[in-house]
């Protein structure tokens, strides 16, 4: 099912903005992008979703529609990177975004409960949604078929930038546990091919382990999506938050597994925020979980930025969304 959308010409060039349904576990997700040149693109994952007009006339179409985001990511980074918008999987009824396609676990409202990487269930839809737009990633098939049912070989993608808006971070924090598992899985491949000695024990717990990694002697071969987790070179939080604990991931050996990644492929980390959720009061736990994602991640070497906007300003809605106009995605060192 493709619906094409043209957007202003002054907006995105003239160019088209496409509009695919990819089917996932837990529904179909909506996809809004613009093609570019090369062999570049930035996801950006939209948070909870305005639904009243009241609110929406008080911002107005520019600041929350997602067809508004698409041109001004794609302003913003030019015509030779695709930018790709996708929507939550569903929407509660107060708006509330769930990522289903995504987690395998969250509340009714779309809260996390964990980031579980087996199985890599936002890779594998990741790269559904980027075979849907016409991508090889690494996850599909190169070879694909045109309208007339020809074969076409699909170009494949080589940098991937991932934005997480607002409650859309979740899908970051799930890629990157997945991106940390993709590294535990070398790391015990390095081990079983070596014939040093006998594995010692380690004792020392491991919590996230105990919640989210399965034992090595039962872990699962990873599936076919390596290429892709080794694409993803730039991680953008723009104004992430919940309303839970959940926003950034704080295990130290998770980030630790992700400096490794960092020192075999670059990575690099920006968290760009407001004072709607970075000051806001009845919810420090997005400022604590920030300071420690952003302290770990520098204690295992990757490079991590922070950003502020608005400073100084009382919190409001509508700062929130006008952060997307203000942004400055750097992407430039990060693409191979």
């Amino acid at each position: 099912l493709d619906v094409t959308c043209i957007m202003d010409s002054t907006s995105i060039d003239a160019h088209k903005c496409e509009r695919k349904f990819v089917q996932g576990a837990a529904g179909t997700s909506d996809v809004r992008f613009a093609r570019g040149c090369s062999d570049r693109a930035v996801v950006f994952f939209e948070g909870d979703q305005i639904l009243d007009d009241y609110t929406r006339d008080l911002l107005g179409l520019e600041l929350w529609s997602p067809e508004s985001h698409l041109t001004t990511l794609w302003s913003q980074l030019g015509s030779e990177t695709s930018v790709l918008v996708v929507m939550p999987t569903t929407v509660a009824i107060g708006g509330q975004g769930c990522y289903g396609n995504f987690l395998a676990a969250m509340t009714a409202a779309g809260d996390p409960q964990g980031f579980k990487p087996q199985g890599c269930r936002a890779t594998t839809h990741l790269g559904a949604i980027l075979s849907a737009c016409g991508y090889c990633c690494g996850c599909q098939d190169r070879a694909g078929m045109d309208s007339s049912g020809a074969s076409q070989s699909k170009p494949a993608i080589a940098g991937i930038g991932l934005v997480g808006f607002s409650k859309g971070a979740v899908v970051v924090n799930q890629l990157l546990a997945e991106m940390a598992w993709r590294e535990e899985s070398l790391d015990v491949g390095a081990e079983a091919s070596s014939a040093l000695g006998p594995k010692v024990e380690e004792s020392e717990p491991k919590p996230y382990q105990d919640k989210c990694w399965l034992p090595s002697a039962a872990r699962p071969k990873l599936p076919p999506v390596a290429v892709l987790l080794d694409s993803i070179h730039a991680i953008h939080f723009l104004d992430a938050g919940l309303n839970c604990q959940g926003v950034h991931l704080t295990d130290a050996r998770m980030i630790a597994l992700l400096g490794k990644r960092h020192s075999r492929w670059p990575l690099v980390v920006h968290l760009h925020g407001t004072p709607r959720q970075w000051a806001d009061r009845r919810r420090p736990w997005i400022v604590h979980e920030r300071d420690r994602f952003l302290g770990l991640l520098r204690e295992f070497g990757v490079p991590a930025f922070i950003h502020h906007y608005f400073a100084g300003q009382p919190p409001s809605l509508r700062q929130h969304f006008d952060v997307i106009r203000h942004v400055r995605l750097v992407m430039d060192g990060c693409w191979p």
